[in-house]
This record gives structure tokens, C-alpha cells and sequence, in this order.
């Protein structure tokens, strides 16, 4: 007994809804990659800042604090206070780092040594009970920074 069989031919199907359906997937991926995968880009806001106006303005303020305190309308300890206020409000105006905002350990994380000098020689007199700094040295320092500041 002889036994013939014949293999039945593969399923037919077109190609073309299989390329269509390629094609879905395909574009799908492409843009579930450019809308959440890909890095998206800040435009910075870059202005042209105007280093002499900021550094005469700072100067021009700091020249203020000394006058105020000459005539005994401020105490050593507010005139450190606000001398550590406006040379902060100075990097901060040219460099935008919000450092009016940071205690000294963070403002030596951001390696500006001038500006971590400064702030460690205020702290103390500062924020102590009796302010033995000199206040006149301290204006002296600031105003030099803010001179050779590039």
C-alpha cells in the first residue's frame, strides 16, 4: 500500500496590509521617541549684560552703606548684613546663581572662592552677639572684588 500525499501550499496573503501595519508601528516609535525620550532643549534666556553698569550701580550702593554707616544710621551688624546682601544680589545679577538665597556651605560648593572669602569674613560679625569686624576693611575687600570682577 502506497501512501501519496501532497503538502498544502503556505497561506496565501498579500504584503501590503503587513507594510501598512509596519509602517504604523514605525511612525508610532518615531514619535513616542521625539516627544518623550528625546532630551528636550532650553533656550536660555542669554542676555548681553552690562558689566561696568552693574559694577558702578553695586559700587554706587556700597558707597551708600558706607555713608549710612558713617553717620550712625546703621549699626556693624546691619551694614554686614546688607554688604553680604549686595555682593550676593552681585553675582547673582551677573552670574544667575540665586546665591542671595544659599547659606555659606552652599555658597562654597559653587567655587567662587572671592565671594566664599567674603561671606566667611561677614558671617562672624554678622550674626554674632557682638560684632567685632571692621566694617571699613570689609567695604575696602568688597568694592575690590566687584572692581576686578570679569
Amino acid at each position: 500500500m502506497q501512501i501519496e500525499f501532497e503538502l498544502q501550499p503556505l497561506f496565501s496573503f498579500s504584503i501590503i496590509p503587513v507594510l501598512i501595519i509596519l509602517a504604523i508601528f514605525l511612525s508610532m516609535t518615531a514619535f513616542f521617541i521625539k516627544k518623550f525620550l528625546k532630551p528636550k532643549v532650553v533656550e536660555s534666556k542669554k542676555t548681553v549684560k552690562n558689566v561696568s553698569l552693574i559694577k558702578s550701580q553695586f559700587l554706587e550702593k556700597i558707597s551708600d552703606l558706607e555713608t549710612k554707616f558713617e553717620n550712625k544710621k546703621l549699626t556693624s551688624r546691619e551694614a554686614y548684613q546688607e554688604l553680604s546682601l549686595l555682593i550676593r544680589l552681585f553675582v547673582y545679577e551677573l552670574t544667575s546663581l540665586e546665591v542671595h538665597k544659599y547659606t555659606l556651605r552652599e555658597i562654597e560648593k559653587i567655587n567662587i572662592p572671592v565671594l566664599t572669602e567674603l561671606i566667611k569674613e561677614y558671617y562672624d560679625p554678622e550674626f554674632s552677639k557682638l560684632s567685632r569686624g571692621n566694617i571699613k576693611n570689609s567695604i575696602v575687600k568688597t568694592k575690590e572684588v566687584i572692581e576686578k570682577w570679569n
